[in-house]
């Protein structure tokens, strides 16, 4: 049998350090060769943003970059010294990149804001933009804190290197054009390479592949199998939990040229307990087999750290084509006073944010060295990483999946969740070794500060705790560049908000068995990206870090028993808008374990005897969340909010499901209480609506007192809990 290749590409993780000399000073790791500016517009038709100094531009343009496969500091890039080579030795790639900027110089700050794209999405426009589409829709208006106000440069551009490059990032995705890896005699690297497809989760019926198989007919090497859970008998999540084969399948070519595998459920699968049952569509199926054809994913760091640090630094690209944003040289700078006659840069400072995805490529970013760039720089002076959780990225490896990210249920087992999981550097008690996310930059004096940011659903579903935990449970303190938040009963990225608190139950069939959790995590985030500017700028404090701690008792074990969760097994709730009462039992949903994993082959070896301890936050007599960052609508409650959510008969019941919270209403009266729900009822908590209105005004008030909300948005929360339910809470 030929070797797997698959997953044992790994970072050689050498970014940095030096090797034979000191040849590779004079020249540079990567380099922007040319900026082709595609469109130069003026941005939502020429209306100036809500609080600007003046009218925007958007650029739309192409990166065309160039890198030395030789170089030290690209040496940690997996496959590069296998893409194909120009005659001068470099390696090329594009990507798509748009620039948001000031239209005039003069009514410009200095200060860049990377949106790192999610998917290739600008997810950052919609959280801290505002506006319709950036050259045709409206302007970010009065009620919407822009960043546009403060004069900022917002950059996105594509990374991920398996989104093909739109040419329009503007108003399409952004992606990239990266090359793939051949054997040095031009032939087809292969390797074996595990595929996970949970059909509700996917939305196809078809088992899509991320990489064309080395042969269409030879399926000597397929390992097909079908699971409904990773649990094993003990209650272990494990890749040796009980799973059946699936032998009727076959390869389809679509009409893009894409491969995907077409097949046959098998009659029955396995339960964790050795018994069986039918497949559904939350069953989990594993398709191992041999690819071709990696692409060099890893430049997609690179491509980042070059375009960041050819808009701070240069004057033109290689090819002399001038930078698009040199003028800003002449805008104010970001201190706003005392401003240097002749800045070295275009910008004072440069603020790295992503959020999912996004926020854990940032954290990649760092670990794996890109935060240094060819002139020994920061690329980043400021981070914040949105609801990363725990987690990295599977980017920079051969055969890497990007888009995949570990979960309770779907994709548990990915690359991307193991040690080291803290920006400290510490030796990990469980597996052993000694790592930390700013090692790499502690080293070349590059590190930036730090604000990471996480919702509940991290905690439960991305092991988040061990950001600010060691893997026994213990307490870490944080390194004085970071600072750590984590929003209260959110599921992944928070919702609109409660408003009216009205909130109707899934109906029968849904994938989730519960209301999906509405506590709002965008104005916190937004509310921090100024205290960043002023940490990095002129190092004023930010706002606290706000976290459970195993110390004060509110970071624990993910049991009812340690938690305090009030038993809900039986309990009626106010359904839909005339708050109809309706009978729930609600189990505690189950977390995402973690144990040391070996990910080399496709099949994952997970280590049993070594298991971190992952906690989650405590909870009050209502089963709301304490210990961090309570957003009005949790301080305030009209429900019981989490984190986690259930699956429903026919979804793999009694997993947890995807990113998803809960929202678990409050009985109207006594009288409407069930006897079984032990938690107060709204007419015990409110003395009427306006009572709530009071309260949850004086809660908004606090998060804006402490830096975590902003005036303007403590208003629109207010004005939005006004449109609360009479159904809820009747009296005025």
């Amino acid at each position: 049998m030929r070797p797997w290749i698959g997953l044992a590409a790994v970072p050689l993780l050498l970014l940095g350090c030096a090797s034979g000399g000191d040849s590779h000073k004079d020249r540079r790791a990567g380099q922007v060769e040319r900026f082709e500016t595609v469109s130069s517009v003026d941005a939502y038709n020429g209306a100036t943003p809500a609080g600007a100094a003046g009218p925007y531009t958007v650029v739309t343009g192409i990166v065309h970059g160039k890198l030395d496969p030789t170089h030290p500091d690209n040496a940690g890039i997996v496959d590069l010294d296998k893409a194909p080579r120009e005659a001068d030795g470099q390696v090329r790639y594009t990507t798509d990149v748009v620039i948001l900027r000031p239209k005039n110089a003069a009514q410009a700050r200095r200060v860049l804001f990377y949106d790192v794209v999610n998917r290739g999405r600008k997810l950052g426009q919609g959280l801290f933009v505002g506006g319709g589409a950036l050259a045709t829709g409206a302007a970010p208006g009065a009620d919407y804190p822009s960043l546009l106000r403060q004069g900022y440069t917002v950059v996105w551009s594509g990374w991920q290197g398996d989104l093909a490059q739109s040419g329009n990032g503007a108003a399409a995705d952004l992606g990239t054009a990266f090359p793939t890896a051949r054997n040095a005699d031009g032939s087809a690297i292969t390797g074996l390479v595990r595929e996970e497809y949970v059909p509700d989760f996917a939305g196809v019926p078809n088992l899509p592949l991320n990489y064309p198989p080395a042969s269409l007919t030879d399926r000597s090497e397929v390992v097909f199998t079908a699971r409904q859970t990773y649990y094993n008998a003990a209650g272990q999540q494990t890749y040796d939990a009980p799973a059946a084969p699936v032998t009727d399948w076959e390869y389809v070519t679509n009409a893009n040229g894409s491969v995907s595998v077409r097949f046959t459920a098998p009659a029955s699968v396995p339960d964790a307990q050795g018994g069986s049952q039918p497949p559904d569509a939350g069953t989990i199926y594993n398709f191992t087999y041999r690819a071709k054809d990696p692409k060099v994913l890893g430049i997609g760091f690179a491509a980042v750290r070059d375009l960041v640090s050819f808009l701070r630094h240069d004057a033109a690209d290689a090819q002399g084509h001038p930078n698009p944003v040199a003028d800003l040289k002449a805008a104010a700078c970001a201190a706003g006073s005392n401003c240097p006659a002749n800045p070295s840069g275009h910008f004072d400072l440069a603020l790295g944010e992503g959020l999912s995805q996004s926020g854990r490529f940032l954290r990649d970013f760092l670990y794996q060295g890109f935060n240094k760039d060819s002139a020994g720089q920061p690329v980043f002076d400021g981070m914040m990483a949105l609801i990363p959780a725990a987690r990295r990225t599977w980017i920079n490896a051969r055969f890497a999946q990007p888009g995949r990210w570990s979960k309770q249920h779907e994709d548990h087992f990915m690359v991307g969740d193991q040690f080291p999981f803290a920006y400290n550097v510490t030796t990990d008690p469980v597996s052993g070794a000694t790592d930390g996310l700013l090692r790499r930059c502690q080293q070349s004096s590059t590190c930036p500060k730090i604000m990471q940011l996480d919702g509940s659903y991290e905690w439960w579903g991305g092991r988040a705790s061990l950001v600010v935990t060691d893997g026994a449970g213990r307490d870490l303190t944080l390194p004085d560049n970071v600072r750590y938040y984590l929003v209260l009963g959110t599921g992944h990225g928070g919702g609109a908000g409660v408003t009216t608190g009205v909130l109707t139950q899934p109906a029968a069939g849904a994938t989730c068995r519960f209301a999906n959790s509405p506590v709002s995590m965008g104005q916190t985030q937004r509310a921090l990206v100024p205290a960043l500017e002023a940490w990095v700028l002129r190092n004023t404090p930010p706002p606290p870090s706000s976290h459970p701690t195993v110390a004060a008792g509110t970071a624990v074990a993910p049991t009812a028993a340690a938690m305090g969760w009030p038993d809900l097994s039986a309990i009626s709730v106010p359904n839909g808008a005339a708050a109809t009462p309706l009978a729930l039992s609600v189990p505690l949903a189950r977390h995402s374990q973690l144990f040391v994993t070996d990910y080399r082959a496709p099949a994952p070896a997970v280590d049993l005897a070594r298991g971190y301890a992952v906690l989650v936050p405590r909870v009050d007599a209502n089963g709301n969340e304490v210990g961090g960052l309570r957003m009005p609508e949790l301080a305030v409650p009209l429900a019981t909010y989490t984190g986690w959510n259930v699956r429903g008969a026919g979804h793999a019941a009694g997993e947890s499901c995807a990113s998803s919270g809960s929202a678990l209403p409050l009985a109207v009266t006594a009288a409407t209480r069930a006897p079984g729900d032990p938690r107060a009822p709204l007419s015990a908590l409110y003395a009427g609506r306006a009572d709530y209105l009071a309260k949850f005004g004086a809660a908004a008030d606090a998060l804006v007192a402490g830096g975590y909300y902003t005036a303007l948005e403590a208003g629109n929360a207010k004005a939005a809990a006004a449109a609360v339910s009479a159904a809820l809470l009747p009296a005025p």
